[in-house]
């Protein structure tokens, strides 16, 4: 009971500031519905989210996944059994994967009408009917907590992207891909997506490659865990939805930044991050014609796995949900320089590590925890020169008890991207960044561990 009380007290935190803080009527806020009116959109966003998981136990089964064939048995057993806390499931699946499909549960809601807060019980509906009746393994709670905060994120974003997209006449299969449950939506009632404002602020893409230098070990007797020193490549984009400064709303994800990137050298090392913001609500204290401020109360979902090329695991595996306060500043000054900075800071609701351990059947195991966090953007930019950009961010995570092997410790880690481009057309810029990443666990029943990732990369970048 413990364990959930958090939750549910951050889940009583936000349905409740929809009545605190008012809400401007706009083409992003629902109509109210009375119960008769929400029962039958209510049920097609069930059947939905149903279809959605037997596409998805499909799949598995046809890639020979053994637990993806239930049976009546192991249905029963997990309607009458108490779920269990796996820690040894993989990183990669569970904290991409789970977030990912959570976020159809919740679009399945937004697109049959309903608001932000009540996708929490469509992405609980969704969660809970997966690990009960399409798998026939064990239940799992873990699995259960990282699907509905992570859809939070994942889902609000994606909806307004695919929203966007639809606005701007993108080409059918690509708002498709951007939320398969809205397109499923189209195809199977007569539902169009409303006229949307066009929110994009800022986009780029980058194509790069580079060098990597990974390390791993265990302090007690310094074992090597893990090392690569290569080159890799690397794609990503990094958008801002809303303008980042002058916000003052309660509407949630009326503004939001999102970072994704993915490299690799096939079979040796990978480097997949998303770094994500959005505003719940928010105000702007100072607003000229020179210096602009917006703050606000934000959720944060981040995920970083570098090193070891593996679909499961890799050497440093972070993830944070978070809740923090956040500032983001812009001041302009003559001859087209602009100076940016966006702080946050706060608490770490639902954190994952992961922990080298030859004893298990994957050799590595989970820690689920709480913590703090805090993460810094700066950017000085002047269009003739070029622009410079720093981030730092900072966590602290702490295991709750009983939800792993791991049941004393700390794990920190430091993350730092440092870069220089340029443009080189109207479009089009070049560039250099170099990034470190240390990760370092402290145990009281289990060895100390020391991690690290370097890499520096050429990019060019396609700029909106």
């Amino acid at each position: 009971m413990k364990k959930t009380t958090a939750f549910y007290c951050l889940c009583f935190l936000l349905i409740s500031s929809r009545y605190i803080f008012p809400q401007d009527r706009a083409w992003d806020i629902p109509e109210p519905r009375g119960f008769r009116d929400a029962l039958a959109p209510a049920l097609m966003a069930g059947g939905e989210i149903l279809l959605t998981n037997g596409v998805f136990t499909t799949i598995n089964w046809l890639n020979g996944m053994p637990w993806a064939v239930p049976t009546a048995e192991s249905i029963r057993f997990n309607l009458s059994t108490p779920w269990k806390w796996e820690d040894d499931d993989g990183f990669i699946v569970n904290q991409l994967g789970h977030p990912f499909q959570g976020s159809l549960y919740f679009n399945a809601g937004r697109v049959n009408g309903f608001g932000f807060y009540q996708n929490l019980l469509f992405t609980s509906f969704g969660s809970a009917t997966w690990e009960t009746f399409y798998e026939n393994k064990h239940a799992s709670i873990n699995d259960f907590f990282t699907t509905i905060p992570g859809s939070l994120a994942a889902g609000e974003m994606s909806y307004r992207l695919y929203l966007e997209a639809h606005a701007a006449g993108l080409p059918a299969p690509l708002v498709f891909i951007i939320s398969p449950v809205a397109g499923l939506h189209r195809l199977l009632s007569d539902w169009e997506p409303p006229p949307a404002e066009i929110m994009l602020h800022e986009l780029r893409f980058h194509l790069g490659g580079g060098f990597a230098q990974t390390h791993s070990s265990i302090s007690s007797d310094g074992e090597e865990v893990f090392s690569y020193n290569g080159p890799y490549g690397d794609t990503g984009f990094r958008l801002v939805y809303g303008n980042p400064f002058e916000q003052n709303t309660a509407v949630p994800f009326r503004h939001f930044e999102l970072a994704m990137s993915f490299g690799m050298n096939p079979g040796k090392y990978h480097d997949i991050r998303l770094v994500s913001d959005g505003y719940f609500l928010s105000f702007s204290p100072v607003y000229s014609n020179t210096e602009t401020i917006s703050t606000g109360l934000s959720l944060h979902m981040d995920f970083m796995s570098r090193g070891k090329f593996h679909i499961h695991d890799s050497t440093i595996d972070q993830y944070s949900n978070a809740l923090n306060w956040s500032m983001k500043i812009q001041c302009l000054f003559p001859r087209n320089t602009a100076l940016q900075i966006k702080s946050h800071g706060g608490f770490t609701f639902f954190g994952v590590s992961q922990y080298y351990s030859p004893d298990t059947e994957w050799k590595d195991m989970k820690n689920y925890g709480y913590g703090i966090n805090s993460k810094l953007f700066f950017s000085l930019e002047q269009r003739m020169l070029g622009k410079f950009e720093a981030d730092f961010f900072g966590y602290a995570l702490w295991p709750y008890p009983g939800t792993s092997a791991l049941s004393r410790g700390t794990v920190y880690w430091l993350f730092s991207d440092i870069s220089y481009s340029r443009f080189i057309s109207e479009h089009f810029s070049l560039g250099i960044i170099g990034s470190f990443a240390r990760e370092r666990g402290l145990f009281g029943d289990f060895p100390d561990t020391r991690k690290r990732n370097d890499t520096v990369k050429l990019f060019v970048a396609w700029n909106m």
